[in-house]
């Protein structure tokens, strides 16, 4: 029984690890009741290498520089999500290796959008743990947004009533900031929360040959300050990330001539670690340890799809009310509040 027990466990941190990555401001709460490995061992020692490396060109100070690249990063991010919620629907193929509990957790799976402003989406992941399967899906049919996540056979549902939330402004929406009400769920929601919460900036590379920007988000001190004080601890949680890196593609592909200003590779990089440093020296060094990285490839343009592909049918199974949550996140000024469980 407590084989099992320890199991479930097991299998419950690998997996919200996995979620966190669409929802990792819900991450600390579950933090406090974990036992998290102090230094988690890790594989792939070509993806736990620096992705990418900063270059600067500019002569400016190193003060001007750093203002600009916050400036150039925010406005790269918003033009990113505005590719996400209002360009043209797309799909792609999307995997994701989290490395937790001493091991490696590969998912693989779909995503599927009709952006255009309908906030319709599909993103489905499943992950293997080499002793059985665990799904993610998260769907939207532009009025709700449910989370479905299966455990060891083990399900749990979430739900966000979007509708509620502010849309559009009157007015030009093309000079108009992305409406709460499209931030939520799957890559929107992961790029807001890091324009949101992180300090920004962004520098030029290649990833597999191919101009990339990348974003990096750094969290500062007060928001730090803030998880742990959620999270009712002292030490920083190991698989809460600290850092992230978007990669974002600098030009479209050559043969659809679709996908400039999406991402295509996301980094989530914990504290920098201290070794036990070189023996001759004595010098100790710091560097971070790479807890999940999400590709995505084999972009391309499709047909707007039917709104009939974004329905969910929840059959008969309890779900979580999520929606005053982001009522209370982004400030929403409503009269109706939601119940927290329903059918």
């Amino acid at each position: 029984m407590k084989a099992t027990q320890r199991y479930s466990a097991r299998i419950f941190l690998l997996v919200t690890a996995v979620i966190s990555v669409l929802v990792y401001l819900r991450f600390a709460d579950r933090l406090n009741a974990q036992q998290l490995p102090t230094d988690p061992s890790v594989s792939r020692a070509g993806d736990q290498k620096e992705t990418f490396e900063s270059r600067s060109v500019d002569s400016d100070s190193a003060a001007n520089r750093i203002a600009k690249s916050q400036i150039d990063a925010d406005n790269l991010l918003k033009l990113v999500l505005r590719q996400l919620v209002s360009g043209a629907a797309f799909d792609a193929k999307v995997r994701e290796i989290v490395w937790t509990t001493g091991r490696e957790v590969i998912g693989v799976g779909t995503y599927e959008q009709s952006g255009e402003n309908t906030g319709r989406f599909n993103l489905q992941l499943t992950m293997h743990d080499g002793k059985g399967k665990h799904r993610l899906q998260q769907i939207s049919d532009g009025r709700l947004v449910w989370t479905r996540s299966e455990i060891s056979e083990a399900v749990k549902l979430t739900r966000v009533e979007v509708g509620k939330l502010p849309g559009w402004a009157p007015g030009s929406i093309s000079e108009q900031p992305i409406p709460p009400r499209l931030q939520v769920g799957a890559w929107a929601e992961m790029l807001s929360t890091l324009q949101r919460d992180y300090d920004l900036s962004v520098t030029t590379a290649k990833l597999k040959e191919k101009p990339v920007f990348v974003i990096t988000g750094q969290l500062p001190e007060e928001k730090r300050t803030a998880v742990l004080s959620q999270a009712k601890r002292s030490d920083w949680p190991m698989l809460y990330p600290s850092q992230v890196r978007v990669a974002v593609n600098a030009e479209p592909n050559k043969d659809t001539n679709f996908g400039i200003y999406l991402p295509v590779r996301i980094e989530f990089w914990s504290d920098p670690i201290t070794n036990s440093g070189d023996q001759a020296t004595g010098v100790q060094e710091s560097k971070r340890r790479l807890i999940t990285l999400v590709e995505l490839y084999s972009i391309r343009p499709i047909t707007t799809p039917s709104p009939e592909r974004f329905r969910f049918d929840n059959v008969n199974v309890d779900f979580t009310n999520e929606t005053e949550r982001y009522i209370q996140l982004h400030d929403a000024q409503l009269t109706q509040r939601p119940t927290t469980s329903r059918r």
